[in-house]
């Protein structure tokens, strides 16, 4: 997933609600009546951050996709995205709030040395990124979002970015306590055998999509048939091989074509095509529109 363009930090001052620190660190209040005043299709289009997000639901309930996979978020659900995962926002309850942790890659890259606590439990995020919250661990965790906001408004601090990363790590650590306690309910329990193959299709199609459209490539490194793959993805998830293919290609070109330094000649190369104007005719085809009309609209 290299060399495609990512949101920065600066792009979401514009939400309401929002202390931040240098663009290196936000923290924002997510709101559904808010989101729904924003009716272009821009604000349900997928991106990629150079940052971690780490987002608590509050009330109300969202629907995105993380990663090319559709996910349901409601009360008391923590949600952590990493640094270039792909997110896609596609509808949001009226009720909706939430906390949002925003932490660039810079930040997180300048102390979180692989051998303490903190990095530990940050792996334990990567591997679990939907945990659901008791009302206890809910408070223990806002609590500690409210101490970092008060850090972020104390300006005269003289050592305020060493004060916020203390302050992260704790946020860190106290998540790390919170897994302890849910062991039966992290990621390592056994899987079946369709379910280990969805997993690995998974990894493969987000590291490979970009250069590899067909299904049997995907079959051959999974050492089965590409009709035995697409039977398990539509078993388990209603969608064939080459539908959860093409996608993924349209929201990598969706997220491409919002960068105005790439051409669409250049999209194309990036996605593999074999010139623009198969790639114009494959985003037509499921977008109704063509490349250069979806990046003016």
């Amino acid at each position: 997933m290299d060399k495609l363009p990512l949101i920065e930090m600066r792009a979401l001052k514009t939400l309401a609600n929002v202390d931040s620190f240098n663009e290196e660190l936000l923290i924002a209040e997510l709101d559904g009546k808010l989101a729904s005043n924003h009716e272009s299709e821009d604000f349900s289009a997928p991106v990629r951050m150079n940052a971690m997000i780490i987002i608590i639901t509050l009330q109300g309930s969202s629907d995105f996709c993380l990663d090319y996979v559709h996910n349901k978020t409601t009360k008391g659900q923590l949600t952590t995205i990493f640094p270039s995962h792909t997110v896609q926002l596609m509808d949001v309850s009226p009720d909706f709030k939430a906390k949002m942790i925003v932490l660039s890659k810079d930040f997180l890259d300048g102390w979180l040395d692989k051998r303490t606590p903190s990095m530990i439990n940050y792996l334990k995020l990567v591997k679990n990124p939907f945990t659901q919250l008791d009302e206890k661990e809910m408070i223990s965790l806002l609590e500690g979002i409210y101490s970092l906001q008060q850090k972020i408004k104390d300006r005269t601090h003289f050592f305020q970015r060493e004060s916020l990363q203390v302050c992260v790590i704790s946020i860190l650590i106290e998540l790390g306590n919170i897994f302890m306690g849910k062991k039966d309910g992290m990621t390592n329990e056994s899987l079946s055998r369709k379910e280990e193959l969805l997993n690995k299709f998974l990894e493969l199609l987000f590291v490979h999509c970009k250069e590899k459209h067909q299904v049997a490539f995907y079959a051959d490194k999974l050492c089965i048939s590409p009709q035995y793959l697409s039977l398990i993805l539509k078993e388990r998830t209603g969608k064939s091989a080459s539908k959860w293919i093409d996608e993924v290609l349209m929201t990598e070109a969706k997220i491409l074509l919002k960068s105005p330094n790439i051409t669409v000649q250049q999209v194309a190369n990036m996605l593999n095509f074999s010139d623009q104007s198969t790639f114009g005719k494959f985003f037509k085809k499921h977008q109704k529109t063509s490349p250069l009309e979806y990046r003016k609209s």
